[in-house]
């Protein structure tokens, strides 16, 4: 459940971002917006590769050959 928390605060963090930079800030920087919000997707995405939600280990025991 941590997991979907962080990735819940991540993607808020995300749309903050370009509604920041379309109505306060009217768009003179959507180039600068666009970069951290693609810079949050990838810490996103390396946030849940890290937590081996995506690809979780074997508890299989391995017999011998």
């Amino acid at each position: 459940m941590r997991y979907l928390k962080g990735l819940y605060i991540v993607m808020a963090i995300m749309v903050f971002v370009n509604l920041t930079s379309e109505y306060i800030l009217k768009g003179k920087y959507s180039a600068i917006a666009g970069s951290v919000t693609v810079l949050l997707f990838i810490f996103g995405t390396l946030f849940l590769f890290m937590q081996d939600i995506t690809y979780p280990r074997s508890n299989v025991r391995q017999t011998p050959r």
